[in-house]
């Protein structure tokens, strides 16, 4: 989920949920209006992204984690506590590794269904020419839980979508590695506040003297009847302009640059997990769509989902994580 986020000097936040909305203007710089940009596209020689990820593993993960067993992935429920063990089993079958002995970080957050407890999964991918510089892949894997009446939310594309495609580029790239080193950060507790992130940014990064240069955030890139895709952040972080620019021709989605300015609900920059790297000025690149009439709904279902549009996206992530300079 995307939510709206105050940040106070200290890095404190509250949190409300937010309805996102259409997009209505982007700034005349760093990129140009939506209208041109779709103009722009119309005249582009385009093509699939190649697919290099196990897109039938990477559907099957999604399908589990928007599942009725499931059941919402809400701190605290023990559907949340079968999808954060898939998700550990599935980095672990990925091969990635880990910082210290645990592929888990536990952090305390606030209490939902009486629990502070926090677990974000983490893996590591060593870089070929710079080790010691770290490109950050991350999706939140948590969600809402159920109705009071029972009903599930089942979060196919928020964020069961970013979470599959998480743990489906961490086993691509874990074969084919990039000259930056890679951590695959599944979050928790997005939805209550983008605590995961905060506590990755906040402890773990120090911890692990981790030198970040981008975070790549995918938070619902399934659904969009639009055939649109979003990349946020260019806005605060121009040189990234690039990394869209060069890949829209690789891609049959309609690859956009905006939703980082404007109104509170038409700017996604607080938002999701990235807002934890932007308060610590480290750049960020978040992939996303526009709201659709299933968005914080119980039929936000799997179902739903166009999985060659999602397929598509995943792989399209790929292909920027490869052209990071």
């Amino acid at each position: 989920m995307r939510i709206a986020v105050l940040f106070l000097l200290t890095v404190l936040i509250t949190t409300t949920g937010c309805k996102r909305k259409a997009q209505t203007a982007v700034p005349d710089k760093p990129y140009p209006s939506l209208a041109d940009q779709h103009a722009a596209l119309q005249k582009l020689s385009r093509k699939p992204a190649p697919r290099v990820l196990d897109s039938a593993n990477m559907i099957a993960n999604l399908q589990y984690l928007s599942s009725d067993a499931a059941g919402g992935r809400r701190p605290g429920t023990e559907g949340h506590s079968l999808a954060l063990t898939r998700v550990i089993n599935e980095m672990r079958k990925a091969g990635v590794d880990s910082f210290g002995n645990s592929i888990i970080q536990q952090f305390a957050g606030k209490v939902v269904n009486g629990t502070n407890a926090g677990s974000n999964v983490i893996g590591r991918v060593t870089g070929t020419a710079n080790p010691d510089k770290y490109i950050v892949v991350s999706g939140h894997y948590d969600h809402l839980g159920k109705t009071p009446a029972g009903e599930i939310f089942h979060g196919a594309d928020d964020n069961a979508s970013g979470t599959a495609a998480l743990l489906a580029l961490a086993k691509y790239f874990r074969n084919h590695p990039v000259k930056y080193s890679l951590v695959f950060v599944a979050f928790d507790r997005e939805e209550s506040g983008l605590e995961g992130a905060h506590a990755f940014v906040q402890q773990f990064i120090p911890a692990n003297q981790i030198d970040v240069l981008i975070n790549i955030n995918m938070d619902m890139i399934a659904r969009s009847d639009k055939n649109e895709l979003f990349a946020s952040g260019i806005f605060h972080y121009p040189a990234l302009a690039y990394l869209v620019e060069q890949n829209r021709s690789n891609t049959t989605l309609d690859l956009l640059m905006g939703h980082d300015t404007g109104s509170q609900t038409d700017d996604w920059t607080m938002q999701s997990d990235h807002a934890a790297f932007h308060a610590k000025k480290i750049p960020f690149l978040y992939f996303g769509v526009e709201d659709h009439p299933d968005y914080h709904k119980v039929t936000d279902t799997f179902e739903k989902i166009n999985l060659g549009r999602y397929v598509e996206a995943g792989n399209l992530v790929a292909l920027v994580i490869q052209s990071v300079k």
